[in-house]
């Protein structure tokens, strides 16, 4: 039998982690929580957020339930019916910080702990509809070895990682290799979308917009950034989230920018839409709250 605390440190993390046992990281996520363009080709200002979760379509049958719930007012409802209402119990709108507690997200995760047949039906939704979000390799790297069933860190389709420009090597190094017991492609083989909060870009006041959006692109650190995660994943999209000045937050905020005025206040493309970066899709976002965690 394996020791469910086996993993209490990634095995090359460069941090100390606390140990997780394989029931604790199942209820950790629940609980918290090719034709290249050219560089500043926009993309369309109303690029619409792609619908990462199918897991209602690859949940398995379950079409022969063992006589323990024949009786079960929930099992004698059509099977589409019961995928809606475990979606709508395992599911968040928002990104599940991890590893972080109290952070409920209003999930129902005790539901996976009623019967057998509910978790062999529901588990799959938990993973395919929610997006972790990590601030540090190793804890994705320790989220994947640390679920009790391994195959589940192949159902998740997309993740968020929160990326400071100090710990570029720390990223890269897991995006670039191919190690079995640590790298991106190993640890979530079934990722297809990743979204990244990259925060090392600063606002120069004595600079234009344009000017400031030049440099930023030209950052050493963000171009090793896109040139070790774009063959990981089939769709990168990363957002430079940069202090800026109130006034220009608010306006983006207020979604300023997609017609003309906007873009006469905001005249460069990456501070209105989304523009293509050497394979991926990038933007300029205000710093949250979020991003001085």
């Amino acid at each position: 039998m394996t020791d469910p605390y086996q993993w209490r440190e990634s095995v090359l993390s460069t941090r100390s982690l606390s140990y997780v046992s394989n029931m604790d990281a199942a209820d950790s996520i629940l609980r918290p929580s090719t034709m290249r363009k050219n560089t500043l080709t926009s993309i369309s200002s109303d690029y619409a957020e792609e619908d990462f979760h199918d897991a209602l379509t690859q949940v398995p049958s379950t079409d022969n339930l063992p006589p323990s719930v024949f009786d079960s007012p929930l099992f004698r409802l059509p099977r589409d019916l019961r995928l809606h209402i475990y979606s709508y119990l395992l599911t968040s709108s928002q990104n599940i910080f991890w590893p972080t507690e109290h952070q409920s997200h209003h999930l129902a995760p005790q539901l996976l702990r009623t019967c057998r047949p509910i978790y062999e039906e529901a588990a799959h939704v938990l993973y395919q509809t929610n997006t972790p979000t990590f601030a540090h390799p190793s804890d994705a790297n320790i989220f994947a070895h640390a679920l009790s069933n391994r195959s589940f860190a192949e159902l998740i389709p997309h993740i968020t990682l929160r990326i400071r420009s100090n710990d570029t090597r720390l990223w890269t190094g897991w995006f670039n290799t191919n190690a079995a017991e640590r790298s991106l492609v190993r640890d979530l083989p079934g990722l297809r979308q990743l979204t990244i909060r990259y925060r090392g870009p600063r606002w120069q006041p004595s600079l234009n917009e344009k000017a400031n959006a030049d440099l930023w692109l030209k950052d050493p650190k963000l171009q090793e950034i896109i040139l070790s995660v774009r063959k990981c994943v089939a769709e990168v999209r990363l957002l430079l989230c940069v202090r800026l000045p109130e006034e220009m937050a608010e306006e983006i905020a207020r979604g300023m920018g997609q017609g003309e005025e906007g873009e006469e206040k905001m005249p460069h493309v990456m501070f209105r839409r989304w523009v293509w970066l050497n394979g991926c899709h990038i933007r300029v976002e205000p710093l949250g709250r979020d991003d001085d965690v």
